[in-house]
């Protein structure tokens, strides 16, 4: 089935200049102190990298990371360096979409399930409850993003069809939830990235998942005003299965898998003004289906699964500017294909 892990063995040894040589894109040996390329006509802005117990120190949201083949979820926090449990789950969810809206985050579907289940951010202790009406049908690996209070949903796979999805849709939260087709895309996709910003939303590589599975280095532009979509330059290697975080005009790709379903450790930006690549230094592990959020400066990495070490707990984080990226405290549980927040800090979820 299209949205199945195949882990194959033989892990890819490219390392330094030869792993970006190999994806065709330039950067320095990442062992050694690398400045983040600055992209043409415009300085990337960036600071040097501050310690680890000054990034500990320094006030950042806390995080919460949920499902991810598991029923459970559970928050990071700075200040103690440490990850807590907190309320299980109704069930799990694989490949599931999750955003935010109207302070409520919801975990909505994944692979074998309708469900939708949300957490009011508002209400403490934090409590996973099921949406009244669930997903139209059983569908996973479908991105979805939040634009200017609209919910986005692109492609994924549509397991009660056995078919992939080429749908740009909106989720309308009534009773029961309905999906209004915006767009078509050009093919289907799964296992792609979405992120949303100020006048667009991207769509970023993932696989056509047809009869021959092909995976893709493809970017869209999707105007939700004009419900049109076109196509932008493409990525550097064709990728599945990555993490993305917006950060300023970039978004930036985290591992994933390539067109030989070697999982990767490869980090770069996209500029969605430009279509230009940025390489950042790569990750301590190599990564599929892990997931990523941004706070303040700092991307923070989790989960995923690899040749090596089969599912992961770890856990690590880069700040922009820096030249290493490095560990934090592994979570409970490992996960993949989860889905991560971060958390407001007008609350204490952790109480220790």
């Amino acid at each position: 089935m299209a949205y199945c892990l195949t882990v194959s063995t033989g892990l890819d040894t490219h390392v330094g200049t030869e792993v970006c040589e190999h994806r065709g894109v330039e950067v320095q040996d990442c062992g050694q102190t690398q400045d983040v390329e600055k992209l043409e006509g415009r300085s990337a802005d960036l600071v040097l990298s501050p310690s680890t117990q000054e990034i500990l120190n320094t006030h950042r949201e806390d995080i919460l990371v949920a499902s991810g083949a598991c029923d459970r979820a559970e928050i990071y926090s700075w200040q103690e360096n440490a990850w807590y449990e907190v309320s299980e789950m109704n069930e799990s969810h694989v490949g599931a979409s999750s955003f935010v809206y109207n302070d409520r985050l919801y975990v909505v579907g994944g692979v074998f399930t309708e469900t939708i289940e949300m957490l009011d951010l508002n209400e403490l202790p934090l409590k996973w409850t099921e949406y009244p009406d669930g997903f139209p049908y059983e569908i996973g690996g479908n991105p979805t993003v939040v634009y200017q209070q609209r919910v986005i949903t692109v492609g994924g796979f549509i397991d009660d069809e056995d078919k992939n999805c080429n749908a740009i849709s909106e989720l309308q939260l009534a009773s029961p939830c309905t999906m209004k087709q915006l767009c078509p895309m050009p093919q289907p996709r799964i296992w792609h990235a979405v992120e949303a910003f100020d006048d667009k939303v991207l769509i970023l590589g993932g696989a056509n998942g047809d009869h021959n599975y092909d995976v893709l280095d493809g970017v869209l532009e999707f105007d939700p005003e004009k419900n049109e979509c076109k196509e932008l330059p493409s990525l550097p290697y064709p990728v599945e299965e990555m993490a993305t975080v917006r950060w300023r005009d970039q978004v930036v790709v985290l591992g994933g898998c390539d067109k030989d379903d070697e999982a990767l450790n490869d980090v770069f930006m996209y500029d969605s003004k430009t279509g230009e690549n940025t390489v950042l230094p790569s990750m301590l592990e190599k990564r599929r289906g892990c997931c990523a959020v941004v706070t303040r400066n700092t991307i923070v990495v989790m989960g995923g699964v690899n040749d090596a070490h089969g599912y992961l707990d770890s856990v690590e984080y880069f700040t922009m500017g820096g030249s290493t990226w490095k560990y934090l405290p592994s979570m409970k549980k490992e996960r993949w294909q989860a889905v991560a927040i971060v958390l407001p800090s007008t609350r204490k979820y952790v109480q220790v």
